[in-house]
Order: C-alpha cells, then structure tokens, then sequence
C-alpha cells in the first residue's frame, strides 16, 4: 500500500513540475514574441509629434501588444547611425542622409513619403547684415547641420551663384542653436529647414535670403531597416497607417493639431503654421519625387559626397503603402 502511495505522490509531483515548467516556457516565448517598434523622428516630423501626442499609435499598436520606443534627434546624420547599429527601427530623414544611408551601405529601403516641399529649406541673415545676394557670401560664415538636406541645399544654392563650398566659412550646428548664434553675431547666415525658418523669421532673428525654391523640391521620407520590414512587414504598414491619420487630423483640426505639435517641439503655433502652407503629405511616392532623388543623388555623385553610385528604385519600397490601398 505504501509503495502505491509513494508512487501515485511521484507521479503527481512530476506532474506539477511539468506543468510548472510548461507555464514558464510559456511565459518565456510569450515574452519573447512580444513585439517593439523604435521610431526616430526630429522637431520637425510634424505628423508623427502629432501621432505621439494624439496616442495614435499606442491606439494602434496596443492591438497585438507591440510596445513603441520613440527616439527624438537633432537631424538626420545620427539617425543613420542609429538604423546602422540596430537602434532604431524606422524614421523620418531629408533627402540627403536618407540617399547617404543607402550609398554607405546601410540596408534600408524609403517605404513611404514623409513630405514634399518647394520651400522647405531656406537660408537666413540678421537683419542688420549687408549681404544682399547670396554671391555676397563669399568669405562669409554660414551655420548649417551638415550632412542634413539643408546642406545639400545650400551647396545646390552655391553651385547656381556660381560659387562653391570653398567660397564660404561652413560651421557645422544643430537646428536648434541656429537663432542664437544670429542674434549673437557668431554667424552671418545660416542654412536651415522648415519650421526653423518660419521660427526665425517671426522672432525677427534673421531674414531669408534665399528659398529652396527653384533650387530643390524637397521631399522626405521614412526610413526603415530592411531587415526590420522583411520581419514586421505588418508593423511598417501600420505605421504608415497611423502617419496617413496623423496628415487627416492636421487637416480637419488644424488649431488643435498644431498647438500638439508646438507644445512638444517648443516651435510657436505660429511659425508651424506658417511653414506648413505649402507642405505636401501624402505618403505615395509621384514620379516627380522618383526624379528629384534621382537628380539629388547625381548630384551627391558628381560632388564626391556619396562614393557609390546606385537606382533610386533600389531605396523606394513601394509594396507597404500598395497593400494599404495607397499606390
């Protein structure tokens, strides 16, 4: 009698081991499944501060359990680095560092358009200078984030006035230091993007010299690691999803929309809305877009600032925004 008690007790202890161990293993994958996007984006990814701000994509994303990880930088460059070394995921780049992105290596594909813009960049002077054209910056400093679209702007700017990099003192800054360093004096120009240049302007920091305008349509993209989208193809459409709402909200609910978006990015109501008149949001790639980063990139080319020559269709991955119905 003992020996079947023993046993049936053997028997039932294993059991509950088994199972406990089962539940752990469980518990194990389940935590191992759980899934996270890591978004970058800067002051000025207008739609996806306003996403943030809305929960749109915690809205979304909670769905499945998909935690998100939101990353703020100055500009584009270090974003690069991020996607390179598998610290961010998908993110918000100009022109520029999104073509050096691909021309250096790093596997990442532009799933959809973050912007387009005639009058994205612009370059500004203090109000009191005596430059008048921007032939007048020969020998002049000029702030600027290097290796952003600014820069690739301003060189575009140079190249029509008939000047070259060598012409001007180029100060590498952040965006964010670009209205100081005017009302201190430390600069005589600098080169930067919207809304930076709306936010001068009112403050009455500096004047614009020169647009982008008739010297490069900007248009922006989102930047995600391939290898991140070959895994989660799920997860890029649904952020794309989320931006596409974050561009309706902005459209019908403009005062509320924009105060979101200033209250994060410290930029005035009212340079936001002025930078924004005439920015495009629609997330599809146009075949003028296909060509303007086609015409950057030979530019980027033939100034020896990318040393790997490549097809643009090589970076544009249109299969995310087809299956959302958004060709």
């Amino acid at each position: 009698m003992k020996k079947k008690v023993l046993a049936f007790m053997l028997i039932l202890l294993l059991g509950i081991t088994a199972a406990g161990c089962g539940q752990k293993n469980a518990e194990k994958s389940a935590a191992q499944e759980k899934r996270v996007i890591r978004i970058g984006y800067q002051a000025s990814s207008s739609l996806t501060i306003l996403a943030k701000a809305k929960g749109f994509f915690e809205e979304e994303f909670s769905k499945d359990g998909t935690a998100v990880d939101y990353n703020l930088f100055l500009a584009g460059p270090p974003m690069n680095e991020a996607l390179a070394g598998d610290r961010l995921d998908i993110a918000n780049l100009g022109p520029l560092p999104a073509l050096s992105a691909r021309a250096t290596g790093i596997d990442v594909k532009a799933v959809g358009r973050a912007y387009s813009d005639d009058f994205y960049y612009g370059v500004l002077i203090r109000p009191d200078s005596a430059v008048n054209s921007v032939k007048d910056l020969k020998g002049k400093k000029v702030a600027m984030q290097v290796g952003s679209g600014a820069h690739l702007f301003f060189m575009l700017l140079l190249q029509q006035n008939g000047l070259t990099n060598s012409d001007v003192n180029i100060v590498n800054m952040p965006t964010s230091d670009h209205k100081t360093a005017l009302e201190t004096g430390n600069v005589d120009a600098v080169a930067t993007w919207q809304p930076f240049v709306a936010n001068i302007e009112l403050a009455k920091a500096g004047k614009v010299l020169a647009t982008s305008q008739n010297v490069i349509r900007t248009v922006g993209v989102y930047l995600a690691r391939n290898e991140f989208g070959q895994k989660n193809p799920d997860l890029i459409e649904r952020f794309l999803k989320v931006h596409q709402k974050a561009a309706d909200y902005l459209k019908n609910h403009p005062d509320e929309a924009l105060a979101l978006i200033a209250k994060e990015s410290k930029i005035p109501v009212e340079a936001l809305a002025k930078s924004i008149k005439t920015i495009d949001w629609d997330l599809q790639f146009t075949d003028a877009d296909l060509q303007t980063l086609t015409q950057t990139k030979n530019f980027l080319k033939d100034t020896n600032v990318i040393k790997k020559d490549f097809a643009v269709n090589e970076l544009v991955e249109k299969k995310y925004l087809n299956n959302l119905g958004l060709k």
